[in-house]
C-alpha cells in the first residue's frame, strides 16, 4: 500500500494520499495547493479517484473543488448539511469499495457536528482495521478542543465526542494507526503530541 502524509507548515494541518490497489489514489483532507498531491500521483503511478473530507475547515481552505476539477476524482463526505457541496454522502456506518480497499465512515460530532473519520481495511488485513483517518476527532495524544462552534455547548460536545471515541474509534482495535488532520501547533487542540502518528492501544485519553 502507498501511503503518503504531507503537512502544511504553520497550520498543524495533515493531509494524506493512500493507494488503494489497482492504480487508485485517494487523497484526505488536501490543503488548497494541489500540485504535490498531482505530481506525488503521476510518480506513483495513481489516479486520484475520491477526495474524503473529514470536517468543515475554518483555519485553512480545502483543495477538494480544484483537485476533483484537475482529476475527476469525486468528493466524499458525510451526510451534515455543514459539508456543503459533495459528490457522494456518506451514511454512518457506510462502507465503500476503493480498489482492494475498504473504507468504513462513522459520524463523530463533538468537536463539530459535522465530524467524520473513515476507517481503512486493505484487502491483505482482513476485517483488520490499519488505520483511520481521525479528522478533528482525535489527535496524537489528545482529544480535540469542544468549546469552538458553540462555548455554550460544550458540555454536550463533550459527552457526544465520548461516545464517538469510546464507541466507535475504540472498537477499531489498538493495532489501527490513527491519523489525525492536524498536527502540533494546531489551535484545534491544546496538548497534541509533537509525533505525527500512534495507535488507537497507545492513544491515553481512550483509557
Amino acid at each position: 500500500m502507498f501511503f503518503k502524509r504531507l503537512k502544511a507548515s504553520g497550520l498543524g494541518q495533515n493531509s494524506y494520499l493512500l493507494g488503494c490497489g489497482k492504480g487508485v489514489g485517494v487523497v484526505i483532507d488536501p490543503r488548497r495547493d494541489i500540485e504535490e498531491y498531482l505530481e506525488i500521483a503521476w510518480n506513483n503511478n495513481l489516479s486520484i479517484s475520491y477526495i474524503f473530507e473529514t470536517h468543515r475547515q475554518e483555519d485553512f481552505e480545502f483543495g477538494s473543488r480544484s483537485l476533483a476539477q484537475a482529476t475527476g476524482a469525486q468528493v466524499m463526505t458525510g451526510k451534515h448539511e455543514l459539508f456543503g457541496a459533495s459528490d457522494i454522502r456518506l451514511d454512518n456506518g457506510q462502507e465503500l469499495m476503493v480498489g482492494t480497499t475498504c473504507f468504513v465512515a462513522y459520524e463523530t460530532p463533538g468537536h463539530t457536528p459535522e465530524s467524520m473519520i473513515y476507517a481503512v481495511f486493505p484487502k491483505d488485513v482482513g476485517r483488520k482495521c490499519w488505520g483511520v483517518f481521525t479528522g478533528d476527532t482525535l489527535f496524537v495524544g489528545e482529544t480535540v478542543r469542544m468549546d469552538l462552534s458553540d462555548p455554550e455547548k460544550g458540555r454536550g460536545n463533550a459527552a457526544a465526542l465520548y461516545d464517538a471515541i469510546h464507541k466507535k474509534i475504540a472498537p477499531l482495535g489498538d493495532q489501527a494507526i490513527i491519523f489525525p488532520a492536524h498536527g502540533t501547533g494546531s489551535a484545534s487542540g491544546g496538548n497534541i503530541s509533537d509525533r505525527d502518528d500512534s495507535t488507537i492501544g497507545s492513544v491515553d485519553v481512550l483509557r
